[in-house]
C-alpha cells in the first residue's frame, strides 16, 4: 500500500500543504501480482512539472445535465483538495489541471469527436467520463487509439468486454443493476406477504437503460412474474400519455422505469394521472439525481427503488467525509449525487496512479492504474470498499447499490452489508 493511501485515511481530505508531504510521499502501490503493462510503459521518473492534465467529458447541458453537474462538482472538489494539499509529490508538487468538455445532447459519434479534440488540444494524462454508456462506448476507441486511460462511471456491460486496455470501469454491470433491483423489490414484497404477478418495463433507448431494462425483464420472468409490456422511448419526452395507456393496460403491480429526470417527471405524472399507484424501480439516471424528490414531489417519490453506482450514505469514513466536504463546498445541496462520489473517487485513483508512475505520460499512468491496490483513503468510498482492477479494466468486488427514496432523500437499503437503513413498505 502506498503512503498516499495510508495517510489520506488518517488525515482530513482537505489537508494543508504541510501535511501533504507526509500523505503523498509514495512508493508504488501494492498488488497481488504483476499487472499487464503496455509496450510503451515509461521506465524513468519524469522531472518536476508545474501541472498535469485530467479531462472530464460529461453532459453538462441537455436532458442529463443534472447528472453531469454532479460529475463536474465532485471532480472539481477533489481536484481542488489534492491541489490544496500540495499536488502530485512524485512530480515535484505538480498541480492537477482539470479540462472539462460538455457533451451536451450530442450523438455518440459527436462525443467521440469531442474527446479527440480534447486530446489534440491538451496533454491529458487521463480522462474521466463520459457518463452515458452510449457516449462512453463511442469514446473508448478514441482513448485507446491515443493511449489515454479513461475511468468511467458508465454502466453498460460492453464497456469492458471488447478487449480495450485503456478503459477502467467503476460501477457494476448494467445487467446486474437491473436484476438486483428486481430481486430487491420482490424480496421486500415477499416479506410483506405481497405476491407480485405482473410487471412492466419502460426505459429510454440509450445503451445502459436498454440493458438494465432487459435484465430486469429477464429476472422478473425467471422468478415467475409476467412482463407483457416492454416500452422504449427516445430521451426528451414532451408527453407520456400514450406510453402510460399502453403500459397500464397490462395492469402491472410494479413498473421498472428508467430515464432522465425530465423524462421521469413526465412519465410519473402520466402514470399517476392514469390511475397507477404502485411501486416504481429503476437503474440510475433520473432516479439518482439529487433533485428527484424536489422535482417529482416528496410524497410521489417516497418508496421508489433504484440501483446506483454509489450513494452518499455508503458505510465508512471516506463516504462520510466526502459528504461533509461536498455539502460544505456546495451548500445548495443536502447530499452529493451518485456521479459526484464516483468521479471524486476517479480523481483520487488517477492521482494515485500519477504518484506511482512518477510521470504524467498517459501510457505510464494507464499501467499504474491497472496495478493500483487502494485500501484506504477517499477512493475507498466506492461500493467495493477498495480499488483494484481486473484484466478487463473492471473494478473488482464491486456491487450495485440499491437505494430507496425515503422522505425526500435516497437511502441505501440493499445489499444489507452496506445498507444504512431498512426499506420502507411498498405503497
Amino acid at each position: 500500500m502506498s503512503e498516499f493511501n495510508r495517510s489520506r485515511l488518517l488525515l482530513p481530505m482537505v489537508a494543508g500543504i504541510g501535511a501533504l508531504s507526509l500523505m503523498l510521499a509514495g512508493c508504488a502501490a501494492e498488488s497481488d501480482g504483476p499487472a499487464e503493462t503496455t509496450e510503451e510503459q515509461s521506465t524513468t521518473t519524469a522531472p518536476a512539472v508545474d501541472s498535469v492534465q485530467i479531462g472530464l467529458i460529461s453532459p453538462l447541458s441537455g436532458p442529463f445535465a443534472d447528472n453531469g453537474l454532479q460529475a463536474r462538482l465532485g471532480t472539481e472538489l477533489c481536484v481542488n483538495q489534492i491541489n490544496e494539499a500540495g499536488g502530485i509529490q512524485s512530480l515535484g508538487g505538480a498541480q492537477i489541471e482539470l479540462i472539462i468538455q460538455d457533451t451536451g445532447p450530442a450523438a455518440p459519434a459527436d462525443v467521440a469527436n469531442q474527446l479527440q479534440s480534447m486530446i489534440d488540444k491538451n496533454e491529458l494524462s487521463a480522462v474521466i467520463g463520459a457518463w452515458a454508456s452510449s457516449y462512453t462506448l463511442a469514446a473508448i476507441p478514441v482513448a485507446e487509439e491515443n493511449k489515454v486511460p479513461m475511468v468511467t462511471e458508465s454502466f453498460a456491460d460492453d464497456i469492458v468486454k471488447q478487449g480495450y486496455k485503456y478503459i477502467f470501469k467503476l460501477p457494476a454491470s448494467s445487467a446486474l443493476m437491473g436484476s438486483m433491483a428486481t430481486e430487491a423489490i420482490l424480496e421486500l414484497a415477499a416479506e410483506q406477504g405481497i405476491e407480485i404477478r405482473t410487471a412492466a418495463v419502460v426505459a429510454d433507448n440509450t445503451s445502459s437503460a436498454q440493458v438494465s431494462a432487459e435484465a430486469a425483464k429477464s429476472r422478473f420472468e425467471s422468478l415467475g412474474v409476467d412482463v407483457p409490456v416492454s416500452e422504449f422511448f427516445t430521451p426528451g419526452l414532451t408527453t407520456a400519455d400514450s406510453i402510460a395507456i399502453k403500459v397500464l393496460a397490462s395492469d402491472p403491480q410494479v413498473i421498472f422505469v428508467q430515464g432522465s429526470l425530465g423524462d421521469m417527471a413526465i412519465l410519473q405524472r402520466a402514470f399517476r394521472d392514469k390511475g397507477y399507484a404502485g411501486p416504481l424501480l429503476g437503474a440510475g439516471s433520473g432516479f439518482v439525481t439529487v433533485d428527484y424528490a424536489k422535482t417529482i414531489g416528496i410524497e410521489e417519490t417516497n418508496g421508489t427503488f433504484s440501483s446506483a453506482g454509489w450513494n452518499w450514505d455508503m458505510p465508512g469514513e471516506a463516504a462520510a467525509k466526502f459528504k461533509e466536504d461536498f455539502v460544505a463546498a456546495y451548500p445548495e445541496f443536502e447530499f452529493p449525487g451518485q456521479e459526484a462520489g464516483e468521479d471524486c473517487a476517479a480523481v483520487y485513483i488517477i492521482a494515485q496512479a500519477l504518484e506511482d508512475a512518477g510521470s504524467a505520460d498517459s501510457v505510464a499512468v494507464r499501467d499504474a492504474i491497472s496495478n493500483v491496490n487502494i485500501t484506504e483513503g477517499p477512493a475507498t468510498m466506492l461500493a467495493s470498499g477498495k480499488v483494484s482492477f481486473d484484466e478487463t479494466g473492471m473494478l473488482m468486488d464491486t456491487t450495485p447499490v440499491i437505494i430507496q427514496w425515503q422522505n425526500g432523500v435516497p437511502r441505501t437499503v440493499f445489499p444489507k452489508s452496506i445498507a444504512s437503513t431498512d426499506p420502507i413498505a411498498l405503497q
